[in-house]
């Protein structure tokens, strides 16, 4: 009996340790899932963490050194264009005949002399009450040994400031800037940096007349630079090619030589821009340099290590203390999942067979893991808007730079050549016009994005047209308008003006046909410099006011509201063109005939004797622009242009001008005549002419359609037509279409208007300018020259 319960109760122990081994094996398997989770977490985020650091600190580190460096280059602009600006205006006092007198010491008598010195004196203050950046300057002439200032004339062994007397003679250059030096202006000292400029401006050392120093306060260099560096790091300062301190917030550095500096001496080992590391009054900095191309000076700053690691400390704590805040709710997270390893499981499982197991509260444990997923997919999304600004980069400069010539900022071709390059603008270097365009619209008929769009188009349009023969950019400067530059290789500005008319009524009409919009465009003058550009931006604007009497889709252009005062001339000057046109043809007996009929007509209306020389001097100037459009080299005729201004300055009769004139204009048809001897016909372009012919009345005729009908590409046709005809395809339409008009209108019946279609002008405007341009008078001028006394149709 007692026997049985003994069993039992060995049956129950042994079920008791089932459970037991159960439990330590659950107990392992947690502890081995929280150890593998927590390594897991923590390897994650360790290299999250250093990966971020080591990106973001090394870009930030890149940033700050070129944005330092970067904002040296301000302080280089900004001060080279002041002592850019202060040469010129020497450069101009110069040019002056006192100032030629002074150093030449060259007087009739005495009261010559004292008038002189009145004269100059005055011009030296308007040029120091022009540019307020002059605190003084003197003038020296070697040949007299006297000194002139606005305040003093004296002997120049007695001027009180001699340093820049002694400059002149040995300086290599034509210029030199002397380094910071102290000097006495009305018995105040002054720190000033001194221009030497040697006369006349280009002379070699032993042929030198005399100087001009202009001096500047060094508190105004200062000034520029502390402008630019709002909330500084360190210290900024300027020094000479020598080491010697130019200018420095710490007064008491002037004057100083910075040689021994070690960072100093290695900058000045160092060409261009740039930075180094080393110490600096013992302390660990970063020394950031800019040199000036237009003085050799360098721009110097120093920020110390403490402070440019800075935001690089900042940066390190913060992702510290994310990456700790991180590990914490990791190992949270992995106890709260390891707890409930088999729920996970069951989960996942019923996912895969289909069985959701989901319960309440699930969204609330993985809220973890969702912020996760969106900071994750917040730096895909920066990364790829990063990705995009760099493919807007292109646009966005070519836009930047356009709005930078039209404003003035940027007025030297040969410093944005590269600018235009990366960014895709095709410019020649000099000869522009600006064209101002805006979409027609009423008010509400469209939204914000089409009118963008639209521009768009219309900028599109503007640059293919425009680059079929010449170059061209165009940007949208907002609310439906755009800015079209056009330049162009040649220099004739009458030319220009026709070609870039023609192109604006090719856009007007490219964007009506094929975009159902219409667009007005105002055009300015032609301008020969980049410099000059916003001038011919400000016309064009002007011009596109005129809408309002012009009338909506109209191309206005500036000399369209504008009425020539002397008629007289103008008229003379219009025969020179057909004396120039008779020199093109070789017809030697038109062109002598004409060039009598163009003086006997300037001496019947009384020219002054000096508006005829110069009448004749712009003919020669025509007719030299006509044998180089041909072709002649101009370079081989033996007369300079110097000696022609000259040679016609001498006549004292009208007669004699006439005969230097007709003997140049004969020399030049000899060598068009050789010219064109040597060069032969051309096949294709007689077919291109005789359909030009033709084809002249169909207004949608254009070098395209040339191309594409004789199997071409434009640009080679366009080379070839202007090679074997000596004008580019557009002039020759122009010319068939006006020649072709004349012929029309001495039917007096007929109505401009339809003159205006029948020879290939769907817009009368387009036609009434280029006729006006082409023959000096407007068509109903001319019918009335061929019938007075008959009624005509206009």
């Amino acid at each position: 009996m007692t026997g049985g319960p003994r069993t039992h109760t060995m049956k129950a122990g042994s079920q008791t340790i089932k459970p037991v081994k159960e439990h330590a094996m659950k107990s392992k398997l947690s502890s081995k899932a929280v150890v593998t989770y927590g390594l897991v977490f923590f390897v994650m985020i360790t290299l999250t963490v250093w990966l971020s650091y080591v990106g973001s600190t090394g870009r930030l580190q890149s940033e700050l050194n070129y944005t330092n460096v970067e904002l040296l280059k301000q302080i280089d602009q900004k001060i080279e264009m002041m002592l850019r600006e202060i040469d010129k205006d020497v450069l101009k006092l110069t040019e002056e005949l006192e100032f030629v007198y002074f150093m030449h010491d060259s007087y009739s008598d005495n009261a010559h002399k004292y008038s002189n010195f009145y004269g100059l004196t005055s011009k030296i203050k308007s040029v120091m009450s022009a540019n307020p950046h002059i605190s003084s300057l003197y003038l020296y002439s070697g040949a007299s040994g006297n000194v002139l200032t606005d305040k003093a004339f004296s002997v120049a062994k007695d001027f009180p400031d001699q340093q820049w007397i002694g400059e002149f003679e040995r300086m290599e250059g034509f210029t030199k800037w002397l380094s910071t030096r102290s000097i006495q202006d009305e018995k105040i000292d002054k720190n000033v940096v001194t221009l030497v400029r040697s006369y006349p401006p280009v002379s070699s050392p032993g042929f030198r007349k005399g100087v001009v120093a202009v001096n500047i306060d060094e508190n105004l260099l200062h000034d520029m630079i502390k402008d630019v560096y709002v909330e500084r790091l360190g210290h900024t300062f300027l020094i000479d090619a020598e080491a010697n301190v130019v200018s420095h917030d710490d007064k008491k550095r002037l004057f100083q030589n910075l040689r021994d500096e070690p960072p100093v001496a290695a900058i000045l080992a160092k060409p261009g821009n740039g930075y180094i590391h080393g110490k600096w009054n013992g302390e660990d900095s970063s020394v950031f340099y800019v040199t000036s191309a237009y003085t050799g000076w360098k721009i110097v700053s120093v920020v110390p290590e403490a402070k440019m690691t800075k935001p690089l400390t900042v940066t390190r704590n913060l992702l510290l203390a994310v990456a700790v805040a991180m590990f914490v709710v990791a190992v949270a997270l992995v106890f709260f999942v390891s707890n409930r390893t088999f729920r996970p499981l069951e989960r996942l499982i019923g996912r895969v067979a289909g069985s959701d197991k989901l319960q309440a509260g699930t969204d609330k444990r993985q809220g973890g893991l969702t912020y996760l997923e969106a900071a994750f997919e917040r730096m895909i999304s920066d990364r790829e808007h990063m990705q995009q600004q760099i493919r807007d980069t292109k646009p966005a400069m070519k836009w930047r730079l356009v709005m930078d010539m039209l404003t003035g900022y940027r007025a030297e071709y040969a410093k944005i050549r590269h600018h235009l390059d990366f960014a895709g603008i095709q410019l020649h270097p000099s000869h522009y016009i600006v064209f101002s365009a805006e979409l027609a619209w009423k008010d509400g008929e469209a939204a914000p994005q089409d009118i963008h769009l639209y521009t768009y188009v219309l900028c599109n349009v503007a640059e293919e047209l425009i680059n079929m023969e010449n170059k061209g950019v165009a940007i949208e400067t907002g609310d439906g308008r755009a800015a079209i530059v056009m330049s162009f290789a040649e220099g004739d500005a009458e030319q220009n003006q026709l070609r870039a008319l023609a192109a604006a009524d090719l856009i007007r009409d490219v964007m009506r046909s094929q975009f159902r919009r219409g667009v007005t465009i105002g055009v300015g003058r032609c301008c020969a410099d980049l410099k000059d550009i916003p001038k011919s931006y400000e016309e064009s604007l002007r011009a596109l006011q005129y809408r309002m009497v012009m009338g909506n889709e109209s191309v206005i252009s500036i000399d369209d509201l504008q009425l020539l005062d002397d008629k007289k001339y103008v008229r003379v000057a219009l025969m020179s063109d057909q004396v120039a046109e008779a020199l093109k043809q070789a017809d030697a007996a038109k062109r002598d005939a004409l060039l009598e009929k163009l003086f006997l007509e300037a001496v019947r209306s009384q020219f002054s004797p000096e508006m005829l020389r110069q009448l004749g001097f712009e003919l020669v100037m025509k007719s030299i622009k006509t044998a180089g459009d041909i072709g002649v080299d101009v370079e081989q005729i033996s007369v300079p242009i110097g000696d022609i201004h000259d040679r016609l300055s001498q006549c004292e009769e009208w007669r004699e001008a006439h005969g230097y004139v007709a003997s140049f204009l004969a020399l030049l048809s000899d060598k068009i005549a050789e010219k064109r001897s040597a060069r032969g016909k051309n096949e294709t372009v007689g077919k291109v002419m005789a359909y030009i012919n033709d084809h002249y009345g169909e207004s949608d005729l254009s070098l395209n359609r040339l191309a594409d009908l004789f199997g071409l590409s434009v640009p080679y046709l366009s080379k070839l037509f202007k090679e074997h005809t000596e004008s580019n395809f557009m002039d020759y339409l122009i010319d068939i279409r006006i020649k072709a008009s004349k012929e029309l209108l001495a039917d007096g019946s007929r109505k401009v208007n339809d003159v205006a279609e029948a020879v290939g002008y769907s817009n009368i405007h387009s036609f009434l300018r280029a006729f006006k341009k082409y023959t000096g008078m407007t068509p109903t001028e001319y019918r009335e020259t061929l019938a007075p006394d008959r009624n005509v149709v206009s």
